[in-house]
């Protein structure tokens, strides 16, 4: 969840806490220039009632806290362009309408994700997927699909994934991984209990794990040193389709194969062309753009 959500929803917050939140909305990237100390004085509270608003929100004072807040306000205030990730086309609207809007979606979700990725937790998850003997991902519904692609890729260069679709199969299957398997979780919201149960087993186990999650601080992102971020552009619930958070899971997932394909380029292209002819030799095309170009 956003630092922003939280403030607006004041859960629990007190009187104090509530006018603090509130200025701190109004103050927008103006916040840069205050302390706490300056923030109690104007809303005739006091640097306690700041730091303990800190903490209440998951922040271990208010120094954290601001420097937190204001890369989300740069990352949520960044020009998305015109299109809504979760109404990208209106009613009315004709098919060359629709069909514009939704490639302009596609193009803003790539360059978004893009913003959001550490090159650096990359490497750090490739180094997971060589050190183990199989990947296990973990997740619900459309993103288990979408997981299936990177499956198949990863498979055809030799690496096993594992993809388990019960939901009860998960958890067990949890407790039975050998220490040198390693788990993806992904999961949008970052607060799907089971697969945070999940999370929590794995560093009970010490098993390696990497989630893939939005944006902001969420429980699941906590628990793990290895994040990458979906783009956050899109409601849970309130939308026309999960377009947006799909198309970006599978480019993240379509990254992290390139990068482990990379790692032994030659080896894995020449077993992928190995594994392709021998699988696939029914495949033919009288299409020129698809015939193989002998070398």
């Amino acid at each position: 969840m956003l630092i922003i959500d939280k403030l607006m929803q004041s859960r629990d917050f007190s009187k104090g806490e509530e006018l603090i939140a509130e200025f701190i909305l109004q103050a927008g990237d103006g916040l840069r220039t205050y302390s706490a100390r300056s923030i109690a004085k104007e809303t005739y509270t006091s640097p306690a009632t700041v730091v303990n608003l800190c903490k209440k929100i998951g922040f271990q004072g208010f120094n954290q806290f601001k420097l937190e807040y204001l890369k989300e306000l740069e990352y949520v205030n960044q020009n998305f362009g015109e299109i809504d990730a979760n109404k990208p086309f209106e009613e009315g609207d004709a098919i060359p309408m629709i069909a514009n809007k939704m490639g302009a979606l596609y193009e803003e979700t790539v360059k978004d994700t893009l913003l959001l990725l550490h090159h650096d937790m990359v490497q750090k998850a490739v180094r997971i997927f060589l050190e183990s003997g199989g990947i296990h991902v973990y997740s619900y519904g459309t993103a288990l699909n979408i997981a299936e692609s990177f499956k198949e890729k990863m498979m055809k260069i030799g690496k096993n994934v594992y993809i388990t679709n019960n939901l009860n199969y998960q958890r067990y299957e949890i407790n039975c991984l050998s220490p040198k398997d390693c788990v993806i979780f992904i999961s949008y919201s970052g607060e799907t209990k089971s697969i945070v149960d999940m999370a929590k087993t794995c560093i009970r186990r010490k098993l390696p794990f990497i989630t893939i999650t939005s944006y902001g601080e969420n429980t699941l992102s906590n628990l793990c040193g290895i994040n990458l971020y979906i783009s956050t552009r899109e409601s849970l619930t309130h939308n026309i389709a999960n377009f947006n958070s799909n198309l970006s899971v599978n480019l993240l997932l379509d990254i992290l194969y390139a990068a482990y394909f990379a790692v032994n380029y030659q080896h894995n292209y020449e077993y992928k062309l190995s594994v392709t002819k021998k699988s696939e030799s029914g495949r033919s095309s009288s299409n020129p753009i698809l015939k193989d170009k002998k070398k």
